[in-house]
């Protein structure tokens, strides 16, 4: 590139970057909140809590990072055109690409980013937390059950020990299992220890009663006994191997499924889906990039011109986005599905990449073409004007609604 085209990329690449950093922070906080209780119920430490929410940002960065680009692009062609930068460069006689070029590269970088993040890191970040899972329930009694605590370890399941010896022996233990909405189990017992047995693992209460409930609340069969040993196997990852999904599996567990899996036997479109998903979210980049060069590319010389542009390259980025959504969801149905997952992105790039490079003034003309798109002024978005300009708001609505003294009097 030479220095206008490094001039570009550096200001690109620094609103992509910073785009990037502050949408994957707001994404990742929302995430972590629902992952809050592995603190406050769990009594997990802030490490692994911190550890568990950071494998989730693979699979959000491979949806946000398009979009940042996308904004960077918007940010960026905005700047030069305000600072009338994009004028002279026109100009002056210089080809399009000279202009286009950085933004074309830096949609080369986030595609490849993207296909690296979709086909390799974002399944081994979701195996990874699918396994932390599994091992935090492999020892639910030992490190999650607390003394004095009723803790739900699953759905319907829940422990309470009084107290625990230094030999690993708990003290007043009560089970308490609804996971059978038929019958209600609950077992009282003095003591019990956790025995593992190859890759099983049981916890064996002594001296103790079982309440079982079935049928009306008043009919309760209590049975006492001396020993008694409760499977812990489905809680533990020696219960078994790990059951992945389809989002979780490798690209090649997808291609070659095991025909005796029972979730593929369930659901055979959900990998179909998940396959052609991964790929077809590669191409979108490149789609956001010519978008913007095709509405914002070319030099516009009014405010007004440059907001319905920037209106005009949402409302297409929104609409392919979602086109792309909705064909996904759909692929794990119907098989025809998947055609429109790839065209959609395919249409984007080689529909606005022929109105950039071919007809990008056209483009310009098509959104001039509509007035009664929201007139964007670009400078509202200063703080000062946008403070001015809301207290303006303020004070003709109180006007109109004859709360000033002038407006009472009328």
């Amino acid at each position: 590139m030479n220095l206008v085209g490094r001039y570009i990329f550096r200001i690109v690449a620094g609103a992509f970057v910073i785009a990037l950093l502050v949408l994957t922070g707001v994404v990742w906080v929302t995430q972590a909140l629902k992952e809050i209780d592995l603190l406050t119920t769990q009594g997990q430490t802030l490490w692994l809590f911190l550890y568990m929410t950071m494998l989730a940002l693979p699979a959000l960065i491979m949806v946000i990072a398009p979009v940042a680009l996308f904004i960077a692009c918007l940010y960026a062609l905005n700047r030069i055109n305000a600072d009338s930068e994009l004028v002279i460069i026109h100009a002056a006689g210089t080809s399009p690409w000279i202009v286009f070029k950085p933004f074309v590269i830096l949609g080369l970088i986030v595609t490849i980013l993207t296909g690296v993040i979709s086909l390799y890191v974002m399944p081994e970040s979701a195996r990874t937390l699918r396994n932390t899972i599994a091992s935090i329930r492999a020892d639910v009694l030992t490190y999650i059950v607390k003394e004095g605590l009723f803790t739900t370890v699953e759905n319907g399941l829940t422990f309470h020990i009084r107290d625990r010896n230094p030999d690993g022996t708990l003290v007043g233990l009560l089970v308490h299992d609804e996971r059978d909405r038929k019958k209600l189990m609950t077992y009282l017992a003095e003591e019990g220890r956790i025995v593992r047995t190859g890759e099983r693992a049981y916890l064996t209460m002594h001296r103790g009663s079982m309440h079982q409930q079935e049928g009306k609340p008043e009919e309760i069969t209590v049975i006492n006994f001396d020993r008694y040993i409760f499977d812990l196997s489905n809680l533990t990852v020696g219960g078994g191997e790990v059951t992945y999904r389809p989002r979780e599996m490798r690209m090649s567990e997808l291609l070659n499924p095991d025909p005796k899996d029972e979730y593929y036997q369930k659901f055979p479109g959900k990998f179909r889906a998940e396959i052609h998903e991964r790929i077809s979210s590669i191409l979108y980049p490149l789609a956001f990039v010519f978008i913007t060069l095709a509405t914002l590319g070319y030099p516009r010389t009014n405010r007004t011109g440059r907001g319905n542009s920037i209106v005009l390259a949402i409302a297409a980025m929104a609409i392919l986005r979602t086109i792309g959504f909705s064909a996904s969801n759909l692929a794990a149905r119907e098989a025809w599905a998947v055609i429109p997952m790839y065209v959609t992105p395919l249409v984007g790039i080689v529909g606005a990449a022929w109105m950039a490079f071919g007809n990008g003034q056209r483009m310009a003309l098509i959104a001039d073409a509509f007035p009664t798109l929201p007139k964007i002024d670009i400078d509202i978005l200063r703080p000062s004007r946008l403070l001015a300009t809301i207290s303006e708001a303020v004070t003709d609505l109180m006007r109109r609604g004859g709360v000033t003294g002038k407006g009472a009097s009328r």
